[in-house]
C-alpha cells in the first residue's frame, strides 16, 4: 500500500495477478485471457497472488502482473480488457468444461 499525495486522502496499489495469452519476449502488448458464462458476459479472472494464480489456472498459464490504484484502476482494468465481470482467486480446475 502506498500513502496518496492528492490533498491527503490516502489511495492504495495493490498488484493483480491476470491470465494471458501466450506472448513472446519482445512484444509490445499482453492479450489477457477472457472467459465467458454461459449468458456471453466476458470474465476477466484476477488474482490477489501468483500462487493463488497458479493454483487456479496451472503451471502452464502465461499471466502477467498489474499495478492498480486505488479501487477504480480494477474496475477501468476490467473495462480496458472488454470485461463484463471480474472474478477473485477463481480456481478453474474445479469448473467443468473449458474455462477459456
Amino acid at each position: 500500500m502506498a500513502d496518496g499525495q492528492d490533498g491527503g486522502t490516502a489511495a492504495w496499489t495493490q498488484v493483480v495477478y491476470v491470465p494471458s495469452r501466450r506472448f513472446q519476449q519482445g512484444d509490445g502488448v499482453a492479450e489477457f485471457a477472457l472467459s465467458r458464462f454461459e449468458d456471453g458476459r466476458s470474465v476477466l479472472p484476477m488474482y490477489s497472488s501468483l500462487e493463488l494464480l497458479v493454483a487456479g489456472c496451472g503451471e502452464d498459464q502465461p499471466w502477467v502482473a498489474v499495478q492498480v490504484r486505488a479501487p477504480e484502476g480494477i474496475e477501468e482494468l476490467a473495462a480496458l480488457a472488454g470485461a463484463d465481470v471480474v472474478l477473485w482467486d477463481v480456481d478453474f480446475s474445479q469448473m467443468e468444461g473449458d474455462a477459456s
